[in-house]
């Protein structure tokens, strides 16, 4: 029988298979070769580029993945070489290009761009630790993906002491490192890819285009729909956490209070930030508003009162937000009253306007409070909350509104326009309560119930086969 047809391709790869196999050394052209090392499994590159000569380890022992990396690794080294840099040195190294990018950041930042901040302390914190002695020739998808392992490992679950300044003593507070989650790495992952853009983008390329394309699309595994589904669920406070919480807080307002009594005027104008914080979960939780920016720039001239139809008084924010919605109009529960009123009581007391365009949270080293998360974490570890509430900082107000609504039986639509998301959002994040509802609604039925609804005769033939529990609420099977 006459042999299959193979592809020119094929038969090509065959022949580069077998003259390897034979002579231990194969020819790929553009001055690069490949060979078997005596001392290793791996395959070996010979590079030739420029009138130098590097020899390195593709870290492959398949022939067909050693010359993929062997022509991307020849290509990097023609950048450097392009660059006028040595292809023999392992410098400069991907920290020496991150530690660049990092004094570009801060000079933006000492400019007046802010939002950079996270960015520099991840580059510092998550990167330049791993990657400072990787030489550029080693980055790839595999060294990547090392570090995204090293990055796992080295915040495994534990405690750390986090120093910080309070006026002109050092404070030390116990800080809960856990697992970066998903949504972090592929933040992380976005600010690396950043940074190497910007140093293919120089007038003489650190890094090549392709390098930068490699890691901008790097496969990951697809997702189940059993993991999407527990990614999606928006864990909220029990009304017991929300009771324990209300009661921390007045608390802490009696801590206050009695020292007022103790000391007079001198035992005003104390704990300030941690005061702040707990009007501002208790805006949150009565109102619905995102953390953040939505809530952080409000002022007094939005605020005004209006009654409902049952006659309650409540808080109508508007306009409120420039979200993902845009402005809209917030009304909050009749508990946002005094909420305000205890907020304003706390901004009398310390100097500050309750009116006009002045911030609801203003800081006392200017401007607004930014941060109130930390804090709120310390309450909850102090209460002894679960760490997956915790970890959600003040978004879990958010979700604890929704889900009370969602239970008292409110209608997704009247809480999309509120809340500012939409109907499929809220059915994808809060679907779980309606199985909770179908297990409620399908309970047995109590016949001694004078207001359950009445069964008609059964047919006889069914009627032969069921008999009724010792209970007298459920029908068995025979």
């Amino acid at each position: 029988m006459p042999s299959p047809r193979t592809s020119a391709r094929a038969h090509q790869r065959d022949q580069r298979r077998d003259t390897f196999e034979r002579y231990g050394r194969l020819d790929i052209g553009h001055g690069v070769a490949l060979y078997r090392h005596s001392r290793s499994k791996f395959i070996y590159a010979d590079y030739r580029i420029g009138g130098e000569r590097v020899r390195q380890s593709t870290e492959n022992t398949d022939l067909a993945l050693a010359e993929t990396f062997a022509h991307r690794r020849r290509k990097a080294l023609e950048t450097r070489a392009t660059a006028g840099q040595p292809i023999s040195s392992p410098r400069p190294s991907v920290g020496d290009i991150l530690e660049r990018y990092i004094e570009d950041l801060i000079r933006r930042f000492d400019g007046g761009e802010g939002s950079l901040g996270p960015e520099i302390s991840v580059m510092r914190r998550n990167f330049l630790p791993y990657w400072q002695p990787v030489p550029v020739a080693n980055l790839g998808r595999q060294q990547f993906y090392a570090w995204e392992r090293w990055r796992l490992e080295q915040n495994g679950e534990g405690a750390a002491v986090a120093p910080y300044r309070r006026e002109s003593r050092t404070v030390s507070v116990g800080r809960r490192l856990k697992p970066p989650s998903a949504a972090t790495l592929k933040r992380e992952k976005q600010y690396f890819v950043k940074a190497l853009a910007w140093a293919s983008d120089q007038l003489t390329p650190l890094v090549s285009d392709e390098v930068v394309h490699e890691l901008r699309h790097l496969p990951r595994p697809r997702e189940t729909k059993k993991q999407r589904t527990s990614e999606d669920r928006r864990d909220a406070f029990k009304r017991e956490q929300v009771a324990a919480l209300l009661a921390e807080f007045d608390r802490i307002d009696e801590v206050e209070r009695e020292r007022v009594r103790k000391l007079g005027q001198r035992g005003r104008r104390k704990n300030y930030d941690r005061r702040l914080m707990a009007l501002h979960v208790r805006l949150l939780l009565c109102s619905g508003m995102r953390p953040g920016a939505e809530i952080l720039e409000l002022t007094w001239d939005r605020i005004r009162q209006a009654r409902n139809k049952h006659g309650e008084l409540i808080v109508v924010i508007d306009p409120c937000g420039n979200g993902k919605t845009g402005a809209r109009t917030v009304n909050c529960d009749p508990e946002a009253l005094d909420v305000l009123s205890d907020l304003r009581l706390l901004l009398s007391e310390f100097g500050y306007a309750t009116t006009g365009c002045a911030p609801l949270w203003p800081s006392r080293r200017g401007g607004i409070v930014r941060d109130m998360g930390t804090s709120f974490k310390s309450t909850l570890r102090r209460l002894g909350f679960q760490t997956k509430s915790s970890s959600e900082a003040l978004y879990v107000c958010r979700h604890t509104y929704l889900t009370e609504r969602l239970l008292r039986g409110i209608t997704s639509d009247i809480l999309a326009v509120n809340c500012g998301t939409s109907v499929e959002m809220i059915g994808r994040h809060y679907n779980h309560l309606r199985g909770e509802d179908i297990r409620d609604a399908l309970r047995p039925i109590d016949a001694r119930d004078p207001l359950a609804p009445k069964i008609g005769p059964l047919p006889r033939a069914l009627a032969a086969k069921i008999d009724l529990a010792p209970n007298g609420q459920a029908l068995v099977l025979r």
